[in-house]
């Protein structure tokens, strides 16, 4: 029997006399997926790398909801999402309810195109869209937002390559006053190539979530738990005064270089 078998034996017997519950320990209870809610406004630039971006946040077990707004409907569509994410990708539109709960259920939100439109609209806090709406309660919430800033630049590449960077003085200084607010608003603006980077490192500075263990018993933190997160690409772990950490998940920790903080 090799050291790690004999230490979950070990482990599973303490706590079976004791009668403790483990944070993470095979079928007990399992670090659940994280979140993503996609908003798809109407732009063009940067959609392809974009949806690039997304499928490397679907290959990191990140659930992806993408939100179409009125324009994105139209110039995106349903179809080009559902080939490039799957056919099972949930797609809300304006035609769908509300989804209030879902945003408060998600760990990220996700502007993969954020267009001049809307980041007028959010500069000046708006939400007369649903895309704006969504975007605004987000940061509300407490939520990090990520969006794309290529779409909204006025001297991104792109549209400089397409005889489109030559706005007088006065436009281009109110069209870059809107970012430089939404920005102050807490809205983080990336180029679209990093947008599954960006996201990893949002979603790696917050907490874990875990089972709901009662008060009178104590945590356990194993080495089955640190694999978990190192599948998901997470590099920290943040638990809970008292929590009991395993040589094991210490072991298994600093070989995947990943940071237990309480």
């Amino acid at each position: 029997m090799d050291n790690e078998k004999l230490v979950h034996l070990v482990t599973a017997e303490v706590l079976r006399q004791l009668g403790q519950i483990p944070l993470a320990i095979h079928d007990k209870a399992i670090l659940r997926p994280q979140q993503a809610l996609a908003i798809f406004t109407g732009g063009t630039i940067g959609l392809d790398q974009s949806l690039e971006e997304l499928q490397k946040l679907q290959a990191l077990n990140i659930e992806l909801t993408v939100v179409l707004s009125a324009a994105a409907e139209e110039i995106v569509g349903i179809k080009q999402i559902k080939d490039c994410l799957g056919s099972n990708t949930s797609v809300i539109t304006t035609q769908s309810s509300y989804p209030g709960e879902l945003l408060r259920e998600v760990d990220i939100v996700i502007v993969p195109v954020l267009t001049q439109n809307t980041a007028a609209k959010l500069a000046y806090t708006l939400s007369d869209t649903l895309a704006s709406t969504l975007i605004m309660q987000a940061m509300m919430l407490g939520k990090p937002v990520l969006a794309a800033i290529n779409a909204a630049d006025p001297q991104d590449s792109w549209r400089v390559k397409g005889n489109m960077g030559k706005c007088p003085p006065g436009l281009l200084q109110a069209l870059l006053e809107n970012l430089r607010k939404v920005e102050g608003y807490g809205l983080r603006l990336v180029q679209v190539h990093d947008l599954a980077v960006g996201t990893r490192k949002l979603l790696n500075s917050r907490v874990i979530s875990s089972v709901s263990v009662p008060q009178a018993k104590k945590n356990i933190l194993d080495a089955a738990a640190i694999k978990t997160a190192a599948g998901q690409g997470l590099k920290s772990i943040t638990i809970s005064p008292g929590t009991i950490i395993t040589p094991l998940a210490r072991d298994v920790a600093r070989d995947c270089g990943i940071e237990i903080t309480k």
